[in-house]
């Protein structure tokens, strides 16, 4: 959009210790270059604006509004409090959030590309995957599901210094994601294929209900291509024998 209006109030300024008018809104506003460090921004709505190359350290952006594709473009936010804002509708390029607190902040149908979270507050969240592009997470997400409306939607993301406490990912393709490095993940990235011959190998014994109940697991894993496992989360849902015998049915040699 080039109609944008370079915002008089944001654009350029560098502020501590400040706070805006209560539901300050930015319409077709331009804002580059903006340094606001223990600033309130009580509740902004930002619409079809573009903020650019700002800095946020330890501010208030909690409640905010971003609608008609707001653009955020190499944007800096450290310590920021984004509990239920509304992010859905935003676009977010090249961004940095470090420390920050995205509690009851929905992600769900807003885009993000090439952007860094570093050890920020991401519980009970729902990604959209096919909107997710080369982004890299550190520290723990919880109860966050990576979603995709088609089947094996490709997941390009960097997960390597994360935690994945009851992460779940829904039609996601993970064979090009960067695994978690931490020893209570497994990755098996021939998921569908370690599936399949560990299926054949239990459809031939005898019928049991833990045999049952691992050709209905064996089956959904078959579909997918490329998978994460908690370990400690598979054995407090599944139960310890049934995870061993899973997980070692998963790692026979091809």
């Amino acid at each position: 959009m080039n109609n944008r209006t370079e915002s008089q109030l944001l654009s350029g300024v560098k502020r501590e210790d400040w706070a805006l008018p209560e539901k300050t809104r930015f319409e077709q506003a331009l804002i580059k270059g903006c340094e606001l460090k223990n600033t309130n921004l009580a509740y902004p709505i930002f619409d079809q604006s573009l903020l650019q190359d700002c800095t946020f350290e330890k501010s208030d952006f909690s409640n905010a509004r971003f609608f008609s594709a707001t653009e955020l473009v190499r944007c800096t936010f450290r310590n920021i409090d984004f509990r239920a804002a509304g992010l859905n509708d935003s676009v977010f390029r090249q961004c940095t959030f470090i420390k920050c607190d995205f509690r009851q902040s929905p992600f769900n149908d807003c885009v993000l590309v090439d952007c860094l979270f570093d050890t920020c507050k991401i519980i009970d969240n729902t990604f959209d995957a096919g909107k997710l592009e080369n982004c890299s997470f550190s520290g723990k997400l919880q109860e966050v599901n990576f979603v995709a409306e088609q089947p094996n939607t490709m997941l390009r993301a960097d997960f390597s210094a994360c935690i994945l406490d009851y992460v779940t990912f829904k039609n996601c393709n993970l064979e090009q994601i960067s695994p978690p490095t931490d020893s209570r993940h497994l990755y098996v990235r021939d998921l569908a294929e370690r599936a399949r011959k560990a299926l054949a190998q239990v459809t031939s014994q005898p019928e049991s209900p833990q045999n049952n109940l691992l050709k209905r697991r064996l089956k959904n894993l078959a579909m997918q291509r490329g998978g994460i496992f908690n370990l400690k989360n598979l054995v407090e849902v599944e139960g310890q024998e049934f995870a061993d015998q899973l997980i070692s049915l998963l790692q026979q040699p091809g």
